[in-house]
């Protein structure tokens, strides 16, 4: 894949910086707002749940990068190899997150059939 940059001096956005400096623009910013929550029981907004794997998924990622699915896939074989079926399966659904390709090959390497 490749990456492309681009420009933030092109002639069709700075007309945006021109109409954000003559103020046309603070009447949308002002109505932006998160449409994550969702209204509870009482009708009072809550916020939105987060999924414990993606935190930590993202965690993972913080700490190893683009290598992120190899580390998981290591800890996977770890658990693997301690017999820790519960740790295995979750390091797999981490590897899912980042490479489903690698997940389910290191999901046939590491659980034989």
């Amino acid at each position: 894949m490749s990456v492309r940059f681009a420009s933030t001096n092109h002639p069709v956005r700075r007309l945006g910086w021109r109409a954000a400096g003559r103020g046309l623009l603070a009447p949308a910013l002002a109505r932006a707002a998160n449409d994550n929550r969702r209204l509870g029981a009482d009708g009072v907004a809550e916020p939105a749940p987060f999924d414990p794997l993606l935190t930590e998924a993202l965690r993972h990622f913080a700490a190893h990068g683009l290598a992120s699915a190899e580390a998981a896939v290591d800890a996977a074989a770890d658990a693997a190899k301690r017999g820790d079926a519960d740790a295995q399966d979750h390091w797999l659904a981490i590897t899912r997150m980042f490479d489903r390709r690698l997940a389910a090959r290191a999901g046939r390497e590491l659980i034989p059939a």
